[in-house]
C-alpha cells in the first residue's frame, strides 16, 4: 500500500482543475493520459524497464515452498538427574520460569518437568518484528544464566536452543547395513555435515539419531562389595588419573624446558590396566570386570530408514536465498563425496524442499500463464480482438513490475506471493477494462480516437483509483495482523498492492499510448449508439420492474441472504487445507513406562507391513523424539521414549489420502494400546490434538478429578476418538525408603544405597574417557543389568563402611509401591491438565469442538481458583480470526473515507457498503455447488471480495453521477449508467472468476478460489441487478 501512494504521488499534481472545459473533462491539459499520448517515449522506456526489469528479477527473486516465517519459541532444557517430576517443577522448572516471565514481550511459558528432566517452551508476541528477536534471545539467555546460581547442585546448566524455528528444509537419511558401527556411520555422517556447510546459502547441518558411545565397566555388585571397593572411591581414582595438569615450565641453561605430566588414558587397556587396592592387595580393574566400549543404553533417540539404521542430516538454508539455487550447491557438494562412500551406506533424500518449492513454483507458474491466457481469450471474445490485445498487454506490464518491485523489497517467489498474482489476475485487467470499454463506446458514437481515449482514461479515474486503493484496502488486515498465521500470508498483501497500484497507472499510461495505434480509428458501420440493442432495452425493462418493486425485490435479497448464513453454519469448516505432497507423517505415542527399545521392536512389523505397500517409496521413523524440522509447521515431541514420529513417501501424491487413511486404520485395528495420529501435511501451527480442554490450578488431584469429567463426556461423543489425558497414563514407581535407624548402624549412607541401585539399573557415571573429538562417559554397571528383576533388588548388596555383606531390604523400613505421572506439565507458571481428543476421519473438526466446548460449559462446575481454557486448533484459529478482526474496523474506516472523497455525500457510500453483506449469498452457492469447504484461505478469498464488488459498485455508482451531470433524470441516469457498465462489470467478474479455474483444482487454494468464484458471481448481479434498487430507495427516487 505504502508503494501505491507513492507512486501516484508524483501525478497529483498533474490532475488540477482548469477553468478550460471545452475540449477535455475537467481537469487541466496536462494530465497523465494526455501527457502519455504526448510523450510516447517516456511511457515506452518505462515500460521497457517494467519488462525488462521484471524478466531479470524472476531469475533472481527467492524461492521458496512457503514464505520465510520466523518461529518466535525457544526451547530451554535442563537435567536434574533422579529427581521426580514433581521436584523438577519445584526446584528447576518454577525458578526458570519465573525469571524469564519478567522478560517484556512474552506471550505464553509452556513446559514440563519428567523424570529427571526440565523442558520449558518460550514463546515471544507475535506482533514482535523478526528483527527485534535475536536481542529477545540474548536477553532470554542472560536471565537463565542469572537463575542459574539458584538450580539445586547436581543439576546441568541450563541450555536455550533458540533454533527451535529453524527450518532443516533439505533433509536425507544416512543408512548403513548390519556389518557397520554406529561409530563408522557417525564418521560419514560428520565428513558428508562437513562438505555440505561450506555451499554457499546454507546455515547450519544437524545430525539427529547418533548414539552416544560409552565405556562399559560390567562387575559383580556382590565382588565390589566383597572386595571392599566403594564406587566413590573408584570413580575419584579414575578421575585423578585421567586429566590434563598445566605442569608449567623449568629453566634449563639458556632455554625454557616445558614439563608435561598429564595422565589421560589413551585407549581403553589404559582403564584396563588401572591398578586399584582392594582388602586383597593391589589388582589390575580389568581382572576383575569385563571393560568394553558400548553405546548409551537406552539410547536418547534411535532413526531407521526403511528398515536400516540411520543418521539424520538435515540442511537448513538461508531464508532469503532461493532454496533451489542452494539445493543445487548441496548437490554439487554431496557429488564430489558419495563416489567415496562405503559400499553398504547410503545418503537417502527423506524431503527436499528445493525440490518441492521447484516443482510447486513451476506448477504455479503453469496456472499463472492458464490464468493470463484466460483472462485476453475472455476479454478477445467480449469486447474484440484489439481489446484483448491491448488488454492483456497490461497484465505482462503489471506483473513484469510487480516482480521488479519486489526484488527491492526482499518478497520472493513462494506459494503465497504466485497465489497473490492468480487472486490480482483478474482485478489487474479492471481498470484497463473500464478505460477500453469507455474509449470503444465513444469510438463508436464517433468521437476521435485520440479524444476518446484521453476522455475514457480522465472521466474515470480518480473512481478507479478509490476502488483500486479500497481493493488493496480489503486485504490490509492480513498485512497488520500480528498472529503467525497471518503472518504466512503476508506476501499475498504485498503482491496484490504492488500489482493492483501499478495497474491503475497503466490503466492511465500505457493504455492510452497503446490504444492510440490498437483500437481503431473509426467505428465501421459509421457513428450510432453501441446500447442501442434488444438485449440492453430488455436489461433496462427488467431494472424498471424491479425499481417499481422495490420492497419486493430488496425482501427476497434478504430472504437469499438470512438462508445463505444459516446454510453455511451448517457447512463444514476446517482451519487449515491439507497440501498436495507425496508424504504423510504420523505421531506415534505408546503408554508411559514403554521404553525406547520396546518400542522400535513393536514398530518393524508396522516398518514391514508399509514396505510392503506398492504405492510407498520410503519409510522414515524416528523413536525416542520428533526428527529435525524439515517442514515449517512440524509437531515438535521429545524427549520421550514412548514416542515415534513415521515419515511415509508414496510414489505419486494421488495415493496420499488413501494410504494415510489406510495406514491409520492399520494402527488402531492392530495396535490399539497406542495412539496414532496421522496427518497430511498442513501450513497451519501443529498442535498436540485437535481438541484441547484445559484446566489450570494448583492441586494434582482437583485437576484430575476436572479432566476425567470432562474425558467422560469425550468418550460419549461417537464422533470422537484418541480420547487421552495430556499427562499421559500413571506408571509404576517403585521406591525403597531409607531407614536411617537400620541403616546408619550398618555404615550404609543414603547416597551409598542410591549409588547400589544406579549400578544395579543403568549404570553410575565413573568419569570420562576422551576418544578424538569425542567425550565418552565411563560406566560402571552390574554385570546381571539385563537379566534384573525387581525382586533382585531387594537381595541387592550395598556400600557401606562396615566389612559385613549388606543388603537392601536390611537398610529399608519399607518398600513403596505407586502408580505417579510420569510428568507434570504447566502453562504461564500454573499446572495445567487437558482433556485431548481428536475429531473423527470426516467429521467436521469445528462443530465437535463447539459440541464438547458447550457440553464440558454446561456440565462441570469450575471450583474458584482454578480455570477452565481451550487449547488445541481452536486456540490458533481463534487467534488468527482475532488478529485478523482486530484491523478490519480499520479497514472500513478507510474504505467509507475513500467513498465520501470521492461522492461527498453519506448516502452512496451507505449503498455501496449495504452491498457486502450479500456477498455471502455467492460464498455459499461457491462453496457448496464446488464441494469445498470454509478455511483460513476461504477467509482470504473473502477479503477479496470485498474489495472487488466494492470496486464495481464505485465504477456503477460513478457512472450514474456522470450521466445525472449530462442532464437526464434521476431514474434514466441510474437505469442507463447499468446499461452501460453490463460489459465492464461482467468483464471483470468474468476474468476474475475464470481466471481462478487453474486454482480451484489446488489443495491449498482451493476454497478460496470457489469462494471468489461464487461471490463475484452473485456479487456482479446484485451490482447491477440490487445496487440501482438500492439506490433508488435511499435516494428516494421513484420508479
Amino acid at each position: 500500500m505504502g508503494f501505491a501512494a507513492f507512486s501516484f504521488y508524483p501525478y497529483m499534481r498533474l490532475f488540477q482543475k482548469s477553468k478550460h472545459q471545452a475540449t477535455y473533462p475537467p481537469y487541466t491539459i496536462m494530465n497523465l493520459a494526455k501527457y502519455s499520448l504526448d510523450n510516447t517515449k517516456v511511457i515506452y522506456f518505462f515500460l521497457a524497464v517494467l519488462l525488462i526489469g521484471g524478466v531479470f528479477s524472476f531469475g533472481k527473486l527467492g524461492k521458496k515452498e512457503d514464505a520465510p516465517f520466523v518461529i518466535k519459541s525457544a526451547v530451554i532444557m535442563t537435567r536434574y538427574p533422579g529427581a521426580e517430576p514433581a521436584e523438577v517443577e519445584r526446584l528447576i522448572t518454577e525458578p526458570i520460569s519465573r525469571e524469564i516471565q519478567s522478560m517484556s514481550g512474552v506471550y505464553k511459558i509452556k513446559s514440563e518437568s519428567m523424570y529427571g528432566l526440565s523442558k520449558i517452551t518460550f514463546e515471544l508476541q507475535p506482533s514482535l518484528s523478526a528483527s527485534s528477536i535475536p536481542q529477545k534471545w540474548d536477553e532470554l539467555r542472560r536471565k537463565v544464566l542469572n537463575i542459574q546460581p539458584q538450580l539445586p547442585s547436581g543439576s546441568s546448566v541450563p541450555t536455550v536452543s533458540d533454533d527451535f524455528g529453524d527450518v532443516f528444509g533439505i533433509y536425507y537419511g544416512l543408512t548403513a547395513d548390519d556389518g557397520f558401527s554406529y561409530e563408522e556411520m557417525r564418521d560419514w555422517a560428520e565428513r558428508i555435515k562437513t562438505q555440505v556447510v561450506t555451499a554457499d546459502g546454507v546455515m547450519k547441518v544437524a545430525l539427529f539419531g547418533v548414539q552416544t558411545e560409552v565405556i562399559n565397566i560390567f562387575i559383580s555388585v556382590n565382588k565390589l562389595v566383597g572386595m571392599g571397593i566403594d564406587p566413590k572411591q573408584l570413580a575419584s581414582l579414575l578421575q585423578s588419573q585421567n586429566q590434563i595438569i598445566n605442569t608449567g615450565e623449568i629453566s634449563a641453561g639458556e632455554q625454557q624446558l616445558r614439563v608435561v605430566a598429564n595422565g589421560m588414558y589413551t585407549t581403553v587397556d589404559d582403564i584396563r590396566n588401572q591398578v586399584i587396592t582392594t582388602k586383597a592387595g593391589q589388582v589390575k580393574l580389568g581382572d576383575i570386570a569385563v571393560i568394553e566400549s558400548g553405546y548409551m543404553d537406552p539410547a536418547s533417540t534411535i532413526m531407521r530408514v526403511n528398515g536400516k539404521r540411520a543418521i539424520g542430516i538435515g540442511v537448513s538454508t538461508d531464508p532469503q536465498r532461493d532454496v533451489v539455487q542452494t539445493g543445487e550447491m548441496v548437490d554439487a557438494k554431496l557429488a564430489e563425496l558419495l563416489p567415496l562412500i562405503r559400499v553398504g551406506m547410503q545418503l537417502e533424500p527423506l524431503y527436499l524442499e528445493n525440490v518441492i518449492a521447484k516443482e510447486a513454483n513451476n506448477g504455479f507458474i503453469i496456472n499463472l500463464v492458464e490464468s493470463i491466457l484466460i483472462v485476453i481469450v475472455i476479454i478477445m471474445l467480449v469486447m474484440g480482438l484489439r481489446a484483448g490485445v491491448l488488454i492483456g498487454s497490461s497484465l505482462i506490464f503489471s506483473i513484469g513490475g510487480t516482480m521488479l518491485i519486489m526484488s527491492f523489497l526482499g518478497v520472493g517467489l513462494n506459494r503465497t506471493s504466485l497465489a497473490g498474482f492468480i487472486i490480482a489476475m483478474g482485478m489487474l485487467v479492471d481498470n484497463a477494462i473500464v478505460v477500453t470499454d469507455n474509449a470503444q463506446i465513444a469510438i463508436a458514437r464517433g468521437v476521435d480516437r485520440r479524444k476518446a481515449l484521453i476522455n475514457g482514461a480522465t472521466g474515470p479515474q480518480w473512481g478507479l483509483l478509490g476502488a483500486t486503493f479500497i481493493a488493496i484496502c480489503s486485504f490490509l488486515p492480513l498485512y497488520l495482523a500480528p498472529s503467525a498465521v497471518a503472518e504466512i500470508v503476508k506476501p499475498l498483501f504485498v503482491v496484490l498492492a504492488i500489482s493492483l497500484g501499478l495497474s491503475w497507472v497503466l490503466a492511465l499510461t500505457q493504455t492510452t499510448t497503446f490504444g492510440n495505434f490498437i483500437l481503431k480509428a473509426k467505428p465501421a458501420n459509421g457513428a450510432k449508439d453501441p446500447y442501442d440493442k434488444p438485449f440492453y432495452h430488455k436489461f433496462a425493462s427488467i431494472l424498471h420492474v424491479l425499481i417499481r418493486k422495490k420492497a419486493l425485490t430488496l425482501s427476497a435479497v434478504i430472504a437469499l441472504f438470512v438462508a445463505s448464513l444459516v446454510i453455511m453454519g451448517m457447512m463444514p469448516q476446517n482451519f487449515f487445507p491439507s497440501l498436495d505432497k507425496p508424504y504423510y507423517r504420523a505421531d506415534v505415542f505408546y503408554p508411559d513406562g514403554y521404553s525406547i527399545n520396546e518400542v522400535a521392536k513393536e514398530m518393524e512389523a508396522v516398518e514391514a507391513h508399509l514396505l510392503a505397500q506398492p504405492e510407498v517409496d520410503k519409510v522414515s521413523i524416528t523413536f525416542g523424539s520428533t526428527p529435525l524440522r524439515y517442514y515449517l509447521a512440524s509437531t515438535s515431541v521429545g524427549p520421550k521414549p514412548n514416542f515415534c514420529n513415521i515419515l511415509v513417501e508414496l510414489k505419486d501424491s494421488k495415493y496420499t489420502k488413501e494410504q494415510e487413511e489406510n495406514f491409520d486404520a492399520y494402527m488402531k485395528a492392530n495396535y490399539p494400546n497406542a495412539i496414532t495420529r496421522t496427518s497430511l501435511f498442513k501450513l497451519s501451527p501443529a498442535v498436540d490434538a485437535a481438541i484441547e480442554i484445559g484446566f489450570i490450578g494448583n492441586n494434582v488431584d482437583t485437576l484430575v478429578m476436572l479432566t476425567n469429567k470432562a474425558l467422560e463426556i469425550m468418550h460419549r461423543n461417537p464422533d470422537l476418538i484418541n480420547i487421552r489425558n495430556s499427562w499421559g497414563n500413571k506408571i509404576p514407581v517403585w521406591k525403597p525408603i531409607y531407614s536411617q535407624e537400620r541403616a546408619q548402624p550398618l555404615g550404609v549412607s543414603r547416597q551409598g544405597m542410591a549409588q547400589s541401585i544406579q549400578i544395579g539399573t543403568n549404570g553410575m557415571p565413573l568419569g570420562e574417557y576422551r576418544k578424538g573429538d569425542q567425550v565418552l562417559p565411563i560406566l560402571l554397571k552390574g554385570n546381571t543389568v539385563d537379566s534384573f528383576k525387581i525382586n533382585d533388588l531387594r537381595t541387592l548388596p550395598v556400600f557401606g563402611t562396615g566389612t559385613e555383606t549388606t543388603s537392601l531390604e536390611q537398610v529399608v523400613s519399607e518398600f513403596d509401591f505407586q502408580y505417579r505421572f510420569s510428568n507434570v506439565k504447566d502453562y504461564n507458571r500454573q499446572m495445567v491438565m487437558m482433556a485431548q481428543c481428536d475429531p473423527r476421519r470426516g467429521m467436521n473438526a469445528i462443530a465437535a469442538f463447539n459440541q464438547v466446548w458447550s457440553q464440558v460449559q454446561k456440565e462441570i462446575q469450575v471450583p474458584e481458583g482454578y480455570t477452565m481454557k481451550y487449547f488445541g486448533e481452536q486456540e490458533s484459529q481463534v487467534e488468527s480470526n482475532e488478529a485478523l478482526a482486530a484491523n478490519m474496523p480499520l479497514t472500513f474506516f478507510l474504505m467509507f473515507t475513500v467513498l465520501l472523497l470521492l461522492f461527498k455525500t453519506y448516502r452512496k457510500p451507505i449503498v455501496i457498503l449495504l452491498m457486502l453483506p450479500l456477498i455471502f449469498i455467492g460464498i455459499v452457492l461457491g462453496l457448496l455447488v464446488l464441494g469445498k469447504s470454509f478455511d483460513f484461505f476461504a477467509v482470504l478469498g473473502l477479503l477479496g471480495l470485498i474489495g472487488m464488488n466494492i470496486k464495481n459498485a464505485i465504477v456503477l455508482v460513478d457512472q450514474i453521477d456522470i450521466e445525472a451531470k449530462s442532464g437526464k433524470t434521476p431514474l434514466d441516469a441510474v437505469v442507463s449508467a447499468t446499461v452501460s457498465r453490463i460489459v465492464p462489470v461482467a468483464m471483470a467478474s468474468g476474468t476474475t472468476i475464470l481466471g481462478m479455474l487453474p486454482l480451484l483444482f489446488d489443495a491449498m487454494f482451493g476454497g478460496m478460489a470457489a469462494t471468489i468464484m461464487g461471490g463475484l458471481l452473485v456479487a456482479s448481479a446484485l451490482t447491477l441487478f440490487v445496487l440501482p434498487v438500492a439506490y433508488c430507495t435511499i435516494l428516494k427516487i421513484k420508479g
